[in-house]
């Protein structure tokens, strides 16, 4: 009798242990993946109207812009880590003097994009440009990581994280 009340009890505890484990997870998140684009590519599917000599001019900036973006990116990563190091010494005036450079690399960022916006609606006729200017550049709808249902960036519907550079 007392072999079969430990025994119970023994498998009581395994149970709850494991039911208690099971609890502690983490819930299923959608994680790190590429957005679908429906196999138009940027946000051109949404102008009507579009030419092939369009789409084709409009891929040429983007490609020239997202190059531009990413020497951008890598030079505020060094920048970034420059700063921690500095942060450690305490030499204020070099801190900030990083800071600083670091302002115009997001500043030139900010001036870029614009930049490629204006160059697309140069090539795009009036009609066309109502669309653009209407349509949710960076507001795609995607899974982030860890987040859930969030917005994404990019023009882009999926599931997974859209990287677009708007």
């Amino acid at each position: 009798m007392k072999n079969l009340k430990t025994g119970t009890i023994g498998m009581l505890i395994i149970a709850l242990l494991f039911s208690v484990s099971t609890f502690s997870q983490r819930g299923t998140r959608m994680g790190y993946g590429q957005g679908n684009d429906n196999g138009q590519g940027y946000f051109c599917n949404n102008i009507p109207n579009i030419s092939t000599d369009q789409q084709s001019k409009i891929t040429d900036f983007r490609l020239a812009h997202l190059k531009e973006m990413q020497t951008n990116r890598n030079q505020l990563a060094i920048k970034s880590a420059n700063l921690q190091a500095l942060r450690t010494e305490g030499n204020i005036k070099s801190i900030n003097k990083t800071i600083d450079e670091m302002g115009v690399i997001r500043t030139n960022m900010q001036k870029s994009k614009e930049q490629h916006i204006q160059d697309i609606r140069s090539i795009l006729t009036a009609d066309q440009q109502v669309y653009f200017d209407n349509s949710n550049r960076g507001t795609g709808n995607g899974q982030g990581y860890c987040k859930g249902n969030r917005q994404g960036q990019g023009n882009r519907q999926g599931n997974g994280r859209n990287c677009g550079n708007w």
